[in-house]
């Protein structure tokens, strides 16, 4: 679906009716059906299978675990995005068990919102700053010019670089 008819449909559809949507997505979050999930239909077939492989050969090399879910605004209104990228991390459980070493990639191109959500065992290998800073400069600057995938590529490889330069340490 196009941000245009995303938009159409959401202002037809009943505040109530789409309040009600909302509330069933919280509350039965569909499993993961890989390591990219995209709801917003952001990327194609071949971008989806290039950035699963990335994640699958860093998960292979390093047992850490990343997933990425774009997050439609039919799901979830701007002011609940955060709750909801977070919410989907923990229902997922991105991550070894014990070892809470997952890391989940969540935006929403028609929210214009990205939250990138570290497990424990991540957030004692990098901080929020440098977190911040992959989003800031990878990230945010091809998604300005609706980039959708160079941006989550450029900013996936800049994350997996950075944990590699930490696991060395």
């Amino acid at each position: 679906m196009t941000q245009a008819e995303a938009q159409v449909v959401k202002e037809t559809l009943p505040k109530k009716k789409l309040e009600e949507y909302r509330q069933k997505f919280w509350d039965s979050i569909p499993a993961a059906t890989g390591w990219v999930n995209d709801y917003e239909k952001d990327f194609n077939q071949k971008q989806v299978t290039a950035l699963d492989s990335l994640i699958t050969n860093f998960k292979n090399e390093t047992s850490i675990q990343v997933a990425i879910v774009t997050i439609d605004t039919m799901m979830t209104g701007k002011e609940k995005f955060n709750n909801l990228a977070l919410r989907i991390a923990n229902k997922w459980a991105v991550g070894e068990k014990g070892k809470d070493n997952g890391i989940v990639i969540g935006f929403s191109r028609m929210h214009r919102l990205i939250r990138i959500s570290n497990g424990y065992g991540i957030e004692k290998l990098i901080s929020d700053k440098e977190t911040k800073e992959i989003i800031d400069q990878y990230i945010i600057p091809y998604f300005k010019k609706d980039e959708y995938y160079t941006g989550t590529y450029t900013g996936l490889t800049a994350l997996i670089k950075l944990l590699k330069t930490k696991i060395k340490d």
